[in-house]
């Protein structure tokens, strides 16, 4: 009897420091669009988008990265057909010309203020970095930013932005091809546990992301969103098992489960939970469901001395559990693994630097089975 209510304590215990930890967690301060589709099954909120794909993300904060003309064969040999970029370099777009290899580009940051205002800086865009290459490269998507929606100098000249995009994009009849949207990082939401009751920040949710939802919903566009199930283990540690972190093993005696009290929906991995959330947050300002695109997600294979999840075995088990996981599920949502290559150029703590399926020259720093 004595072991029988430990044992119920330590469960219980599990669960509440799991709220907790999911409630401080935030998902993504890495730098992000979408346009393949990978399946998974992230509850009664979830949307059907297509066959089963994967993409990757393309960072260039690196010292050592080879020239953008090497990035298909790289692309390629990894099977993977769909690369999200961080910029709109026409050396880079001019490259996937001709291969079969769909881009997903972005517009910076700081060319937002002036995109809200001025319709003819869009159509330049548009003009000058989208017309002389579409015909032979296959774009997707553009991003209008990254993770700029709590930030008071662009939030509110966000959807402005992204409206005026669409209009020139439209102008010159791209519109149904390239879709327009922007990143978020799961910071957008306020409370995200239990999945079912989640809700966006106060401060955005009526001013920014209800039209901003209204104007992806209209274009046909996804929401795009940055979800790293690292992050909220690494913040959370040692409260959540690895385990529940890297997508336990379906037959693991000692498989952990988490049923929502709300919905009733059982989840047995993190990744599940943190994207029910959004489609939850979505739902709680009365909108309709839309499509979701996780434009960035992985796990990083170093860090910090006393970061051991961050390890190569790690990231490997993430990544292809990550797949098979998806995979097996009868929903499907767009999935972008961060990132191509390792960026030693970045700033922060180590472990942002070490999140690359490949190292700088080219070579894999393990399998993965895509």
């Amino acid at each position: 009897m004595m072991m029988m209510t430990m044992k119920m304590t330590t469960q219980y215990t599990f669960w509440i420091l799991l709220i907790f930890s999911i409630l401080i967690a935030s998902c993504s301060t890495i730098l992000a669009l979408g346009g393949p589709g990978i399946g998974t099954n992230y509850g009664k909120y979830g949307s059907n988008l297509g066959v089963p794909e994967i993409g990757i993300n393309y960072g260039r904060y690196g010292s050592n990265l080879p020239p953008p003309e090497a990035l298909p064969s790289l692309v390629s040999s990894l099977s993977i057909k769909h690369v999200k970029t961080f910029d709109m370099d026409p050396r880079v777009t001019k490259s996937f010309a001709n291969t079969g290899i769909s881009l997903s580009l972005c517009i910076p940051n700081d060319k937002i203020p002036i995109l809200a205002s001025n319709l003819s800086e869009a159509e330049s865009i548009i003009r000058n970095l989208i017309l002389p290459y579409h015909k032979n490269t296959i774009i997707t998507s553009i991003s209008v930013g990254n993770e700029v929606s709590l930030l008071p100098q662009f939030s509110g000249k966000l959807v402005p932005a992204m409206v005026n995009v669409h209009r020139a994009i439209k102008r010159y009849r791209l519109h149904k091809k390239i879709k327009v949207s922007t990143t978020h990082s799961l910071a957008i939401l306020s409370r995200r546990f239990p999945p079912s009751t989640a809700v966006l920040h106060k401060s955005i949710a009526e001013s920014v992301l209800k039209p901003l939802l209204r104007f992806l919903q209209r274009t046909n566009s996804p929401l795009m969103v940055n979800v790293y199930p690292y992050l909220a283990y690494k913040q959370s540690y040692p409260s959540i098992p690895l385990d529940f972190a890297l997508f336990q093993p379906e037959n693991s005696p000692k498989r952990r489960r988490y049923t929502d009290p709300y919905s009733g929906i059982a989840y047995t991995n993190l990744f599940d939970i943190m994207l029910d959330s959004v489609d939850s947050a979505v739902k709680s300002l009365g909108l309709p469901k839309i499509p979701v695109v996780v434009s960035e997600i992985g796990w990083p294979t170093s860090g910090d001395p006393g970061e051991a999840a961050a390890s190569l075995e790690n990231a490997r088990v993430f990544n292809q559990r990550l797949v098979e996981h998806l995979r097996r599920r009868w929903n499907k949502v767009p999935v972008y693994i961060f990132a191509l290559f390792d960026e030693d150029q970045k700033t922060g703590a180590a472990v942002e630097k070490h999140w690359g399926l490949l190292f700088g020259n080219g070579s894999r720093k393990y399998d993965l089975n895509i």
